[in-house]
């Protein structure tokens, strides 16, 4: 005779909990390529620990490490003298570029399109990153 099945106490459905879930587009613009880590810094909370952490100067220039769609980009302008930001993908240089179009931050905003390993880096003071921990 089978096992009955019973319901959770919790009313939670039989199953992997992510079986039925549908993966949510966290940008309806830009699919994310994962497979090179490619994630977006939403929480502004994050973005603005990060530079504090950074403890930046006005006299600095910061080296950021994919600079995404610029969420952390334009805190760090806000601080520093200069921001040179490494992008491997083409769509996020031009978003990142266009977030602060028409802006005094876009004088101290140089975007460097490539791989950061392979790239030869200018002058910098902090490297600053939200680099993926996968």
């Amino acid at each position: 005779m089978p096992k009955a099945t019973k319901q959770k106490r919790n009313g939670a459905s039989h199953g992997a909990p992510y079986a039925n879930s549908q993966p949510k587009a966290s940008n309806k613009i830009f699919k994310m390529n994962t497979n090179i880590g490619q994630h977006v810094l939403k929480n502004p909370g994050v973005a603005q620990a990060i530079v504090d952490k950074a403890d930046l100067k006005q006299s600095d220039i910061v080296l950021e490490v994919g600079p995404g769609s610029g969420n952390l980009t334009v805190k760090i302008l806000e601080k520093a003298k200069k921001v040179i930001a490494v992008e491997l993908d083409p769509r996020m240089a031009a978003e990142v570029t266009k977030r602060v179009q028409g802006k005094p931050e876009a004088k101290r905003l140089e975007v460097l399109l490539g791989d950061v390993i392979k790239t030869d880096l200018p002058y910098f003071d902090v490297c600053i990153s939200n680099t993926p921990y996968q």
